[in-house]
C-alpha cells in the first residue's frame, strides 16, 4: 500500500494558474477556418486551455522569463513557439494539415486509436487519472471507469472482458512489471505501486494487442515514462496518511531526481473512516525512488529508474473454516524494481534497448504458521523499427526473461526457475489512403514447461469519413500457467485465447464516440481435480491433479463517449459494457460465469473547472450488476449473485499560492452515499453460516496539501 495516498496530489486542472501572464489568441487552419477543440499548453507545465467554437483560447500562467507554447489538433502539424513572458500576449496561430494524417496516426485527448492494438487503446494522461473521483490517484482504479473492465474490490488486478486479474500485464517502457500491485491481502484489493505522474501517458488495450507484447490472455497496460523534466524544482506534501517530498535537478541535457515517502494509514483515517476490517497493525511503510535522464544525442535518450519500498500490516480476517470464525494475517513486504532503457532514432529507423530487474519478498504470519513467498525477474529487450517506404514499416525484436518463484509454509517449501524467450516481427502497411493493415507474429519458449508457441496477429482499419473509421482485429495469445500450478506440475502447457474484434469510432469537435464488439475464445486453461468439496477461497494453495482441459468464452460489446465541447470548462465521459462469459477452469465444477465477472458495467465521470474561484470539482458514478458466487445450499453451481454495485464519489482541488509557490489543497469523498457493497460471500463447511466479503470501509474521506517550489525562480530584492 506504499502509494496509497502519495499522489492524489499535483491535481492541477489545465484552465487556471496563479496570475502572472495572460496568453490569448485564435487558432485557424491555412484557409483561416477556426479550429475548435485544439489543445493549447505551455510545454513542460500543466498550464493550458482548449479553443472554443470560434477557435479562441485564453490561459494564465505564473511561469517566469520564457516558455514554449504548443498547439495541437487532430490531423494537423503541431505548432511550437517560444514566448517572452511578463506582459499580456495575443497570438494568431495557423496550423497546417499533417502530411502524415493517415488513419494510424489519429490522436485524441482521451486516447489514441490506431489500426491495431492502439486502435482500441485509450490513453489517459496523468491528470485524467488523478482527477478521477474515487480512484485515489491510482492508475488501475482509474482504468475501471473505462469500458471492458469489471468492478472487483476484494483482490488486486485489472479484470478485462471476462478475464482474471492475472490475464492483464503492466508494461513500463517495453518491459513487463513483475509486481505492479502491492502484495495480496485477504479480501482487500491492493493499489498499484506506481504514480501516474511518472508517465507521459497510460495506454490501456482491451484486447487484440500488438505482437510486441505477450504473456497476457486479455489485455496489456502500456506505461511510457517521462523524458527530461522542464525545470528544476522541489515538491512536497502531507495528507491524512503520508508525508512525501522530492527534488528534481535539470541540467541542459540531463536530469536527476529523488523522491521519498512515509505512510501510516491508521492514526487519522481509521478514526475518520469506519472500518469493516479488524486491523491489529495499521498499514505503514516507506519508499525511495530515483530517476536519471540523459539526452545522448538529438534523437537519443537514456532513462534509469529505481525504486525501493517496504511495508507492514496485520489484520484479523473472517474465516468460516475456523471455530472462532476468524483468522489472523500479518505481512512484511520488501520490494525493489529498476528499469533502464535507451532509444536512438536513425534515418528511417529507431533502436530500443531495455533492461529491468525486480525483487519481491513477503514474510507472512498466518495464525500461528510462518510463511513466506518471493519472486525475482531479470529481463532484457531489443527492438528495431525501420520505414522501408512511405507506406511500409517493419518492427523486429527479441526479449529474454529469467525469473524465480519461491513459496514456504512452515517446513513445506516449493520453488522453480524459468527462462522465457520471445521473438516478434510486425509490419505496418498503408494499403491505400483509406486502408491500413498490420500483420505480426510472435513466438515464445518457456523452459519450465519445455514448450514453444507461435501467435499470429492481424488487424485492418478503413477510414469511412474524415472523422470516422472501422477496424477489424484477430490474434492468438498465450500465457504461462499460474505459478501456484507450476509448483506442483511442470508438464502443463500454455493457456491460450483467441480474440476477434470489430470496432467503430468517430472523433469530431472534441467529442469521441466508440463502440466495439468482441468474441474471445479460451482453451488449454488449467483445471484442478480434487476429492474435497469446492473451495471458493481465492488465496488457497492447489494440491490436486491438474491438466489443460479447461476452456470457455467471453463475448459482448463496449460503448465509450467523451465530450469536452458541450459544457463550458467541463468534460464528461460515459462508459458501458455488456459481457456474456463462461469458463471451466481452476477448481470449478462446471462451465459458468466466473465470480469476478458481471454482465453490466456502467460509469459516468464529470469534471468542472471554476476558474474564478480556482477550484476543480470532479464526480463519478459507477454501477455494476451482481456477480456470481458459490452457495453450497444451491443445487446449481455458482447460481447465486451479489447485490448490484453502486458508488458515487466526489473530489475537489483548490489551487492557491503559499509564499509564491504553487499549492494544491485536495479532498475526496469516496462512496458518498455509503452504499454497503458486497463482493461475495463465504460459507462454513455445513453451509449454515455466511460471511460477506465487504470493502475495507463503506465511505472514506481524504484530505491533503501539495506544494511545488520552482527553485529557478529569482528571489525578490
Amino acid at each position: 500500500m506504499k502509494t496509497f495516498f502519495t499522489l492524489c496530489f499535483l491535481l492541477m486542472p489545465t484552465s487556471w494558474i496563479w496570475a502572472q501572464t495572460s496568453i490569448s489568441g485564435k487558432v485557424t487552419d491555412t484557409k483561416k477556418e477556426a479550429l475548435a477543440g485544439a489543445s493549447v499548453y505551455l510545454k513542460g507545465t500543466y498550464d493550458g486551455a482548449t479553443t472554443d467554437g470560434d477557435g479562441n483560447f485564453k490561459l494564465i500562467t505564473d511561469e517566469k522569463d520564457t516558455a514554449t507554447l504548443v498547439v495541437s489538433f487532430i490531423g494537423y502539424e503541431n505548432s511550437e513557439q517560444k514566448l517572452q513572458l511578463g506582459k499580456p500576449i495575443t497570438l494568431t496561430i495557423v496550423l497546417a494539415e499533417s502530411k502524415n494524417a493517415t488513419l494510424n496516426e489519429v490522436v485524441i485527448t482521451a486516447g489514441v486509436f490506431e489500426a491495431s492494438d492502439e486502435k482500441r487503446t485509450t490513453i489517459l494522461k496523468p491528470l485524467d487519472i488523478v482527477t478521477t473521483a474515487g480512484a485515489g490517484a491510482d492508475i488501475f482504479r482509474a482504468l475501471q471507469s473505462l469500458p471492458g473492465t469489471s468492478q472487483v474490490g476484494e483482490q488486486e488486478g485489472l479484470f478485462v472482458r471476462g478475464g482474471s486479474g492475472t490475464e492483464t500485464k503492466a508494461v513500463i517502457d517495453g518491459l513487463i512489471v513483475q509486481n505492479p500491485f502491492f502484495s495480496s491481502v485477504p479480501n482487500v484489493a491492493q493499489r498499484g505501486r506506481f504514480s501516474p505522474f511518472q508517465f507521459k501517458g497510460t495506454a490501456f488495450s482491451t484486447g487484440g494487442y500488438s505482437a510486441q507484447y505477450g504473456q497476457a490472455l486479455s489485455s496489456v497496460l502500456v506505461l511510457n515514462s517521462n523524458d527530461l523534466p522542464e525545470k528544476s524544482q522541489i515538491n512536497g506534501g502531507i495528507n491524512f496518511a503520508s508525508v512525501y517530498g522530492g527534488y528534481t535537478q535539470r541540467w541542459e541535457k540531463t536530469s536527476l531526481d529523488f523522491n521519498g515517502s512515509y505512510f501510516n494509514v491508521g492514526p487519522i483515517l481509521f478514526n475518520l473512516n469506519s472500518q469493516n476490517i479488524e486491523w491489529h497493525k495499521a498499514p505503514q511503510g516507506y519508499s525511495f525512488a530515483s530517476n536519471f535522464r540523459k539526452q545522448t544525442s538529438a534523437t537519443g535518450m537514456l532513462k534509469v529508474y529505481a525504486n525501493l519500498a517496504g511495508n507492514t500490516l496485520g489484520l484479523t480476517a473472517p474465516d468460516e473454516t475456523t471455530d472462532s470464525g476468524k483468522s489472523t494475517f500479518g505481512l512484511k513486504n520488501q520490494n525493489f524494481y529498476s528499469n533502464v532503457s535507451y532509444t536512438e532514432a536513425f534515418d528511417k529507423g529507431k533502436l530500443y534497448i531495455g533492461f529491468s530487474q525486480s525483487f519481491n519478498k513477503d514474510d507472512l504470519k498466518l495464525d500461528t504458521a510462518d510463511a513466506s513467498r518471493g519472486d525475482s525477474r531479470t529481463q532484457g529487450r531489443i527492438m528495431f523499427t525501420r520505414d522501408f517506404t512511405n507506406d511500409v514499416a517493419v518492427s523486429v525484436g527479441t526479449e529474454l526473461h529469467t525469473y524465480e518463484y519461491k513459496n514456504q509454509f512452515d517446513e513445506y517449501k516449493t520453488s522453480f526457475r524459468d527462462v522465457y524467450w520471445a521473438n516478434f516481427l510486425e509490419t505496418d502497411v498503408h494499403i491505400t489512403h483509406k486502408l491500413v493493415g498490420r500483420a505480426g507474429i510472435r513466438n515464445e519458449y518457456s523452459q519450465v514447461i519445455h514448450r514453444w508457441n507461435v501467435a499470429p496477429r492481424l488487424s485492418l482499419a478503413y477510414k469511412t469519413s474524415d472523422y470516422s473509421q472501422i477496424s477489424l482485429a484477430y490474434g492468438q495469445f498465450y500465457q504461462n500457467p499460474n505459478q501456484l500450478y507450476l509448483y506442483i506440475n511442470k508438464k502443463l502447457d500454455f493457456e491460450k485465447a483467441e480474440h476477434f474484434i470489430l470496432n467503430y469510432q468517430r472523433i469530431r469537435n472534441d467529442r469521441t464516440f466508440r463502440v466495439e464488439a468482441y468474441y474471445k475464445s479460451y482453451s488449454q486453461l488449467v483445471r484442478e481435480f480434487m476429492d474435497e468439496p469446492f473451495d471458493a477461497n481465492a488465496y488457497r494453495f492447489p494440491y490436486g491433479r491438474t491438466d489443460n482441459s479447461g476452456g470457455g468464452y467471453a463475448q459482448g460489446f463496449d460503448v465509450f463517449f467523451r465530450d469536452r465541447k458541450t459544457f463550458k470548462n467541463s468534460e464528461y465521459w460515459i462508459s458501458y459494457s455488456y459481457l456474456d462469459t463462461k469458463r471451466l477452469f481452476a477448481n470449478y465444477l462446471a462451465k459458468v460465469m466466473p465470480s469476478f465477472a458481471s454482465t453490466h458495467n456502467f460509469s459516468v465521470l464529470y469534471k468542472r473547472y471554476f476558474s474564478k474561484i480556482n477550484l476543480q470539482a470532479n464526480a463519478s458514478y459507477t454501477y455494476s450488476s451482481g456477480r456470481p458466487y458459490y452457495n453450497p445450499n444451491e443445487q446449481e453451481f455458482m447460481s447465486a449473485h451479489t447485490p448490484a454495485y453502486h458508488n458515487l464519489s466526489m473530489s475537489f482541488n483548490y489551487l492557491t499560492s503559499i509564499g509564491g509557490n504553487f499549492t494544491v489543497i485536495y479532498a475526496e469523498v469516496s462512496n458518498v452515499l455509503g452504499t454497503q457493497n458486497v463482493f461475495g460471500y463465504r460459507y462454513s463447511a455445513d453451509g449454515k453460516n455466511r460471511i460477506p466479503t465487504s470493502p475495507p470501509t463503506y465511505r472514506s474521506v481524504f484530505l491533503g496539501v501539495n506544494i511545488t517550489i520552482d527553485k529557478l525562480k529569482k528571489s525578490k530584492s
